[in-house]
């Protein structure tokens, strides 16, 4: 499977996600307190916070699973929530611990996947052959994917999340579970994937997989931004501080001993 976006591709430089001042409570508590930050297409962005600094809630929101109590999201120009359904054939989703169907094999997943996408299953299962061999997953694709390893489910989500090839790929936790060999295959594919248009958004705890992958990052401190910049400005900013650094004084964590 090529690493292209099924869709037509939105052009460069173009906002692909605009959140503007997005506000998300849960009775009288606020979650999200006037999030705004844009993602161009074609760019790798990653969504820096500590635990329930919202991440979650805010990637709940952009695939319409939650409406926001105000502000908008939209993804290509279409609203998260009302438009939650065509969306879904814009959005590849990884969520940090997948969780799949009993007693149906990774191969008959892929291909329910397919299907509920309405796409040809036959074609679809032939395109997605070298990134199934790619991810080391060929051997184990007709045993039950809920007998897989954390890190074993995690490529098969990724695999699911890319079927349908969307033009945003949201990712949460992604190498979480996964070993050293398999985090290095993540970063090929994913600079691969927007080399080639794909728009990448991504939670992580691990400073590391920002500076590699990331052109740009936000940082989210208690369901506010707190950060929005390049890593060579936000570092800049900082005294050319490690990025590590930069986070812990950003969110006015103290640093490490």
């Amino acid at each position: 499977m090529s690493a292209t976006a099924l869709s037509e591709s939105t052009p460069p430089g173009r906002d692909l996600v605009a959140i503007d001042n997005v506000v998300k409570t849960f009775g009288d508590k606020r979650a999200l307190g006037g999030i705004t930050f844009a993602v161009s297409a074609g760019q790798i962005r990653g969504l820096l916070g500590r635990n329930g600094s919202g991440k979650t809630t805010l990637f709940r929101l952009l695939m319409g699973i939650l409406k926001a109590t105000s502000g908008s999201l939209t993804i290509d120009g279409l609203d998260a929530f009302e438009d939650r359904v065509e969306l879904k054939r814009r959005i590849g989703f990884l969520p940090d611990d997948p969780v799949f169907y009993a007693y149906l094999s990774a191969r008959e997943t892929l291909r329910l996947s397919a299907a509920m996408h309405g796409l040809d299953v036959k074609a679809t299962m032939a395109s997605i052959e070298p990134l199934i061999d790619r991810l080391g997953l060929t051997a184990e694709i007709d045993n039950f994917a809920e007998e897989y390893s954390r890190g074993m489910k995690k490529k098969l989500g990724l695999v699911l999340a890319l079927l349908h090839r969307p033009k945003l790929l949201i990712l949460d936790e992604p190498t979480n579970g996964l070993d050293v060999e398999a985090t290095h295959l993540f970063y090929a594919l994913i600079l691969d994937l927007a080399a080639n248009g794909t728009t990448v958004l991504f939670s992580t705890h691990l400073m590391d997989h920002v500076a590699r992958l990331c052109s740009h990052v936000v940082v989210i401190d208690r369901g506010a931004v707190v950060a929005d910049d390049t890593l060579e400005a936000l570092r800049a900013a900082h005294g050319g501080k490690s990025l590590e650094d930069v986070f812990l004084e950003i969110t006015q964590l103290p640093a490490p001993v």
